[in-house]
């Protein structure tokens, strides 16, 4: 009660006379925002970026970067349009509570109530809207073979949750699916209709598509993925249209969303929800999420990030400076530089004069680099004393030294090498680190290897691994891509690109297996139809992977 009683005293506080001017930002505001200019405008590479700054009032910079079009050198503008992934997820449980207020949604009703076609395997307490809103429903995050697609409405039906909703957070892109299609029954017509009606029309923001579709190809900037040599290449066109991750928009369209944030649901026009719904969505719940947004420092910063099909996005509004931001890049965002531009803003807005750089300080950006390969080069033996021997060469690359001969490797990874036409098949091999961050042990397929002296001491693999062990791949847009290997006598899986994020998995059955950490995960994987005595399916919380013979 005390939380809500600050958070409405400092909106009333906050608020402006009606028919007063907008107050002038301040010289420390002005000060800073000029900084963030500079810092966007000579941010290095060729990617687009916009950041873009409101405060209550009205909009106070957009600064840009970089192309919209790297190919035919089409600069960004203030009014180019990227797609903004997650950060939809706020807009859906906006329009879900402007149904609540109307009477038409109850969040702590049963889902069900409202997508009767939904009733998966449980033993547990009905999923509520408001456990899908705070990723507590414990459904799993994103099944790429029914994404966008009302059919997840039944896929879903095949999913036992491992506990109660409401006990654990697991974010899921899969529940904001859900929601989508519930406001759709509601309202008896498409989502991305709705959400245009009840929230982009009356904020103003005619700039801003509802969902990605081919409309809208050329129109937007073309986004770009990195590839594992650095460089960067136009990633694939797909269509979107779920309640999830779906809007595209412009930095002063986003400014509009944002100061609808920082007056917590008024507009100029009259309040986009309740005061009493604004509270329920900017409540924190579980890990710090309320209703579609991340509530940071005691409910004073609303923020979320987005990404899909290449396209990078974030999203601060700092209700107690009044302050807030908007990046929108076609390509990774630069984190580092996003923090000093939000801790520059956060400065100026405050009153603060601008501090003198520390010591050590970076300027700019610095460009993100692989590990060197020296860190691989070495000697790591297995258990029956067979050996791996790696050397780096004089270009920066790795080579497997075997058979008198050394083998050019092509990185896969920070992490990981491979190999890719060999007598063997596809081999790729996994290093580990220890906390000092030095290279300790190399996994390849079920078999291991140790850096002699590292202390890491090498199991042998369960026989019935051996046939899971390889590469799987998801067809279609959003394909995702998972290696299966084995690190001292344990199963564990990386994405093929999403960094070394290598996760041990745990036995639920035969050819069953669990996420190990955390342990109230919901993923689940399953492997099946082995020929020529390799697994050649994987199924991954419903979505099926297949095996493809390649490192």
């Amino acid at each position: 009660m005390m939380r809500l009683f600050l958070s409405l005293m400092l909106g009333f506080a906050l608020a402006a006379p009606a028919g007063a001017e907008p107050a002038k930002p301040s010289a420390t505001l002005n000060a800073a925002l000029d900084d963030v200019r500079v810092m966007v405008e000579t941010a290095p590479g060729e990617l687009g970026l916009v950041v873009a700054v409101t405060d209550r009032e009205r909009l106070l910079l957009v600064a840009t970067h970089g192309y919209a079009d790297i190919d035919t050198r089409r600069p960004v503008t203030a009014d180019t349009r990227f797609a903004i992934g997650s950060i939809s997820k706020s807009f859906t449980a906006i329009t879900l509570l402007q149904l609540a207020d109307e009477g038409r949604f109850d969040p702590q009703a049963p889902i069900a109530r409202y997508l009767p076609d939904f009733h998966p395997r449980s033993t547990f307490p009905a999923i509520t809207g408001h456990a899908l809103m705070t990723h507590t429903a414990g459904l799993p995050n994103y099944l790429t073979n029914v994404a966008s697609m009302r059919f997840l409405v039944a896929a879903l039906n095949d999913f036992e949750p491992r506990y109660a909703p409401g006990a654990h957070f697991w974010y899921s892109n899969s529940g904001y699916q859900l929601l989508g299609y519930a406001a759709e029954r509601i309202e008896q017509r498409p989502f991305p209709l709705v959400l245009k009606h009840r929230v982009l029309d009356r904020l103003g923001m005619a700039a801003t598509e509802p969902q990605i579709d081919d409309r809208l190809q050329g129109a937007i900037a073309t986004s770009y993925v990195r590839l594992r040599n650095g460089s960067y290449a136009a990633a694939p066109w797909f269509d979107y249209l779920a309640a999830d991750g779906a809007i595209v928009s412009t930095g002063a369209d986003m400014s509009a969303y944002a100061r609808m944030l920082l007056a917590r649901g008024d507009t100029p026009k009259g309040r986009l929800i309740s005061a009493r719904a604004f509270d329920r969505f900017a409540t924190a719940v579980l890990e710090d999420y309320g209703y579609g947004i991340d509530v940071k420092e005691h409910g004073q910063v609303l923020a979320h990030g987005g990404s899909i099909a290449g396209f990078e996005a974030y999203l601060r509004a700092d209700l107690a400076h009044g302050v807030g931001i908007v990046f929108l890049s076609n390509g990774p965002l630069d984190d580092a530089l996003r923090d000093r531009i939000i801790a520059r803003l956060t400065q100026g807005a405050s009153g603060q004069p601008k501090a003198a750089p520390k010591v050590g300080d970076a300027t700019d950006s610095e460009p993100q680099h692989h590990a060197d390969a020296t860190n691989f080069a070495g000697r790591f033996i297995g258990r029956k004393d067979d050996a791996l021997v790696f050397a780096a060469d004089a270009t920066g690359g790795l080579r497997l030294e075997e058979v008198g001969a050394g083998l050019p490797l092509t990185r896969l990874g920070n992490d990981s090498w491979g190999l890719y036409l060999t007598a063997k098949g596809p081999r790729a091999f996994t290093f580990f680190r220890n906390a000092s961050g030095v290279v300790t042990d190399v996994a390849e397929g079920v078999s291991g290897y140790a850096r002699p002296g590292s202390g890491v001491a090498i199991a042998e693999a369960p026989i019935a691994y051996r046939p899971l062990v390889g590469r799987y791949k998801a067809h279609g847009e959003e394909g995702q891509g998972v290696r299966i290997f084995v690190r001292n006598g344990r199963l564990m899986l990386t994405h093929i690109d999403g960094g070394d994020d290598a996760l041990p998995l745990d036995a639920d059955g035969p050819t069953r297996f669990r996420f190990a950490r955390p342990a109230f995960s919901p993923e689940w994987l399953a492997f099946d139809t082995v020929i020529d005595g390799q697994v050649q399916r994987l199924t991954m919380s419903g979505a099926p992977l297949y095996r493809i013979d390649l490192p």
